[in-house]
């Protein structure tokens, strides 16, 4: 065992995690892990905490430079792997070179979708993945007067919460009819709207952006409507897709993301992928998909670690889960946040956006399927569980839909999950 070469493409949480598992296993196997930036791995998802400068940029790593050393890893930080061979088992890099594995893990995780080509893009248009971008940001809103944010998604409205401050006007441009499409409902979202435009931020949705040029120094974002917004700086969040371009060439399954089974084993028997550029079960629908968040990408890597280093553990789902806090709100979102109408789901719903409370909770079956909850998350915790663990709720049923239920009443349902 302590002959194989396990080499890991990517450097976030789920890299680490599976560093981790591995190292709990085997002492003596080599691990080569292969990265992009170079760095030490931090968490994305910390950069908006970066921006409005509730952590300092130390803070942002999850390891330092003794986990690799202690953990006897080889490191090829600044190096962007650019293809894999799987039948002479190696990944080929940008500056020529090539490393043979045994085992190979790709978690690479997601990079955003321009509208632009990067040779087209003006200097003041942004996405916000990494430190990098995080760092021009940063610089560029220095002198901003106007913002414009393409897309009202989860990241662009903690970019607003983080960067907000008097003298700079901000512009949401939103296609859907909704700010968090597909994280929350939209009579949560229209409670959230109303808390950000009550911070003078403008909202602007069903409208779609065609274009960005640059006119001086000036951004100019061209709307399908027949308008034009003119900004200092653009911020750019219709979304991300898995980081699987260099895959191509390579026999390695990809539909969205990298799909895997429940070992996180791709189609090849010794290639695993975790993180946000797999594929894995959604526990409550049973079906294929990116589940991009920080608990699944930990969870994913543990387990392709395990597996990797021969012994066998099983990925048994995972959730989409959201919780996010913008201009004091807090919304929390698990499992479902809307319901067809075939799917034989009941909706037990409570607002009064007067105090800014919202909650919907999705049930099937007697289980909980899916949860929003705004203002008001102290129940976001034993909900989630219950729905994780698919635990039958019909005797809450009724206190759910009016917002009565007592969190004691649910801890012997919780005992032993």
């Amino acid at each position: 065992m302590g002959n194989l070469r396990q080499v890991i493409i990517g450097n976030g949480v789920a890299s680490i995690s599976a560093i981790k598992a591995i190292r709990q296993v085997d002492r003596s196997c080599s691990i080569t892990v292969i990265s992009a930036e170079n760095c030490n791995a931090y968490s994305p998802v910390l950069l908006t905490y970066y921006l409005k400068g509730q952590i300092s940029r130390e803070h942002l790593f999850i390891v330092d430079s003794s986990f690799y050393r202690m953990n006897n890893i080889k490191t090829k930080f600044g190096i962007k792997a650019e293809g894999v061979d799987a039948l002479r088992q190696t990944v080929q890099l940008e500056d020529g070179g090539n490393v043979g594995y045994d085992n190979l893990l790709i978690a690479t995780g997601a990079c955003p979708v321009s509208l632009v080509s990067p040779r087209e893009k003006p200097d003041n248009v942004f996405s916000l993945r990494t430190i990098e971008d995080a760092e021009r940001i940063l610089e560029c809103v220095k002198t901003a007067k106007e913002v414009v944010l393409i897309e009202g998604g989860l990241v662009n409205l903690q970019i607003v919460d983080a960067l907000f401050r008097e003298g700079i006007r901000f512009t949401i441009v939103e296609l859907a009819r909704q700010v968090l499409y597909g994280c929350v409902d939209a009579d949560c979202a229209a409670i959230i709207k109303r808390q950000i435009e009550s911070q003078g931020v403008s909202v602007l949705l069903g409208e779609r952006v065609t274009g960005i040029s640059k006119r001086g120094n000036k951004a100019i974002v061209t709307l399908a409507s027949g308008g034009e917004l003119v900004a200092d700086m653009v911020i750019v969040g219709i979304g991300v897709r898995p980081d699987t371009q260099f895959l191509s060439n390579s026999g390695v399954k990809v539909d969205r993301g990298i799909l895997v089974d429940e070992l996180m084993r791709t189609n090849i028997h010794n290639i695993f992928a975790a993180g946000d550029v797999s594929e894995g079960e959604n526990l409550v629908t049973g079906k294929k998909e990116v589940l991009p968040n920080w608990i699944n990408a930990c969870k994913q890597g543990r387990i392709a670690g395990v597996n990797m280093s021969g012994k066998q553990e099983r990925y048994e789902g995972g959730l989409r889960d959201t919780i996010v806090t913008i201009f004091g709100l807090t919304a929390a979102s698990v499992g479902l946040s809307e319901a067809s109408n075939d799917d034989g789901v009941t909706e037990l719903a409570f607002s009064d956006s007067d105090r800014k409370t919202y909650m919907k909770i999705m049930v099937a079956d007697n289980r909980i399927v899916g949860m929003i909850l705004l203002g008001r998350t102290g129940k976001a915790g034993m909900l989630r569980n219950l729905l994780k663990n698919r635990k039958e709720i019909s005797t809450w049923k009724g206190k759910l839909a009016r917002n009565a239920l007592d969190l004691r009443e649910l801890l012997p349902a919780l005992a032993g999950s």
